[in-house]
């Protein structure tokens, strides 16, 4: 569990993260403008080059144009280059510093739950019992049977409220849990 723990947390984590898209803008960054150089030496210097080379003639479809060379198009193509440098060295620098991470490593064993109050019911001192004499039965007349009397037992008296718990039960601390389980100090 500890493995799998550990695994998950340096996988995710906003340090490692930051790494990444850092990365990732460094490559997109560098990408595009060592595509846009590639494109301006191909237009302004190659091309030019290949035309100057064939000597051919300018008015024929199969001209590669009139052979000047664009050094401004050119020299513009390397300032993009070099500034897709120096943004890409302050990106990466940005990914690689460590910056405040805040992280909160679950732990493995059991989760702890808040405390239980329970408060005992006392049983009462005697049950209270009824206690009849026996019903005799009319062997001559089965309707008409004399009325019985009931006796019953009065109840023993309740004894006084014992005086152990007269004093005031403390007000416990109210304690939150996060969602994985651990206990949170709620003032932070």
């Amino acid at each position: 569990m500890d493995r799998i723990l550990s695994a998950s947390t340096s996988e995710s984590s906003p340090a490692n993260s930051r790494l990444w898209i850092g990365r990732f803008v460094v490559a997109v960054v560098l990408g595009e403008a060592t595509w846009g150089f590639l494109v301006s030496l191909t237009n302004n210097l190659v091309l030019p080059a290949m035309a100057r080379a064939m000597a051919g003639d300018a008015q024929s479809p199969l001209s590669l144009g009139k052979g000047d060379f664009n050094v401004p198009g050119l020299f513009a193509s390397i300032l993009e280059l070099c500034f897709a440098g120096i943004v890409a060295l302050v990106v990466n620098s940005w990914s690689q510093k460590s910056g405040r991470v805040r992280s909160y490593r679950a732990r493995a064993g059991s989760i702890e739950t808040p405390p239980v109050r329970v408060t005992p019911v006392e049983p009462p001192a005697t049950p209270v019992v009824a206690a009849s004499a026996p019903v005799p039965t009319a062997a001559v007349n089965p309707t008409a049977a004399a009325p019985t009397p009931i006796r019953t037992v009065p109840p023993a008296p309740q004894p006084p409220p014992a005086t152990a718990q007269a004093t005031k039960p403390k007000k416990e601390k109210a304690v939150y849990y996060n969602i994985v389980g651990e206990p949170i100090d709620p003032d932070e």
